[in-house]
């Protein structure tokens, strides 16, 4: 027999125990997995079956060893025919197996990567909430002290009060004076819209006017691409639109006819020549609610109410099934601690 032929023979010699223990123990730990599941098994599916390929690494990986560097024997016997006589002992029949197992263990971990998942049981996540645009004057009227420490920080803090309590819903954030300007899109990260909220300040932009018309703009901009059912947007302000430029009402007829609520707030004492008329005519035309509040606790009441009346409309998310995936997880890491054991114990080789 030629060098070749004899170094395939020792290769295949290896290769193929490892293969066998290898195929045995992903056999038996399928059939215990079906068994466990029994009717359910017909509906399992596999979420990612593209992972599956990575089954063929470590087949690769084994062949690729035996072929580049097969294991030579690591004892020599002076007296041959006296050992070949007495045949191979438990020990050296199962000399291959930690291979084996460790082999079988990166199957079954690939299989587990492709998500084997239960059909038959389906939940649908659903999230319970609206988009709400809250717009905020920021003219320099608010820095009136009849609400503590000023209108403006009242303000903030039943706003941020109100945000953290609409867990579920987004939120966006706009500003105005004389000019509009959005300080936040839509999100549900509340905690950073809520810092956003904190940190505004009179000055930040031109408060010489009140342009609710342009406030009122602008927050329906932020709800243009929204899906929802509902769409909200919470107008807070402490005085008459004086700017040039969107009018108010016209803001109104455009909200109302893409299904957005508008509520108003007139917030602080206000002088006779306040016209609160305009912000009751904006939110009776878009189907919303006109507030006014004279102090802290009627700014307070005013939220709260607004709570309570805001609808809650029902998202629904994709379907979830059951993963399945740590049922052969277990059995392959309990095959790489078997694998460990023998190495370390009975089927320790020696050079």
């Amino acid at each position: 027999m030629s060098a070749s032929a004899e170094r395939l023979v020792a290769v295949l010699r290896n290769l193929l125990p490892i293969l066998g223990f290898a195929g045995l123990a992903v056999a038996l730990t399928l059939a215990g997995l079906a068994a466990w599941l029994g009717a359910d098994l017909r509906h399992v599916v596999i979420a990612s079956p593209w992972w599956l390929l990575a089954a063929f690494v470590p087949l690769l990986a084994v062949v690729i060893r035996g072929v580049v560097s097969p294991r030579p024997a690591t004892l020599k016997f002076s007296r041959a025919t006296s050992a070949r006589r007495l045949g191979p002992g438990l020990a050296a029949r199962l000399a291959h197996l930690p291979d084996g197992l460790r082999l079988a263990a990166a199957v079954l971990l690939a299989l587990a990567l492709a998500r084997p998942e239960s059909s038959r049981a389906t939940d649908r996540v659903e999230h319970k909430g609206i988009d709400i645009v809250v717009a905020l004057d920021l003219s320099d009227s608010m820095e009136a002290d009849d609400l503590y420490p000023n209108r403006l920080e009242a303000a903030k803090d039943v706003i941020d009060s109100f945000i953290a309590r609409r867990r579920h819903d987004r939120v966006g954030m706009v500003a105005f004076g004389a000019t509009a300007t959005t300080v936040s899109p839509l999100t549900v990260d509340h905690g950073v819209l809520r810092q956003l909220v904190r940190r505004l300040q009179l000055g930040s932009i031109d408060g010489s006017k009140t342009a609710i018309g342009a406030g009122l703009g602008q927050a329906l901009n932020r709800l243009k691409e929204s899906e929802a059912d509902s769409k909200v947007v919470v107008l807070l302000t402490d005085g008459v639109h004086n700017a040039e430029g969107v009018d108010p009402d016209s803001m109104a007829r455009e909200a109302a006819d893409r299904g957005v609520h508008v509520y108003t707030v007139l917030i602080g004492r206000q002088a006779a020549s306040i016209d609160p008329g305009r912000l009751e005519r904006i939110a009776s035309t878009t189907g919303g609610y006109a507030y006014t509040a004279v102090d802290q606790q009627a700014l307070v009441t005013t939220f709260q109410d607004l709570l309570n009346k805001l609808d809650r409309s029902t998202i629904l998310g994709e379907h979830i099934r059951a993963q399945l995936f740590h049922l052969v997880l277990w059995p392959a890491l309990l095959l790489l601690m078997l694998d460990i054991v023998l190495r370390s114990t009975r089927l320790r080789r020696f050079p």
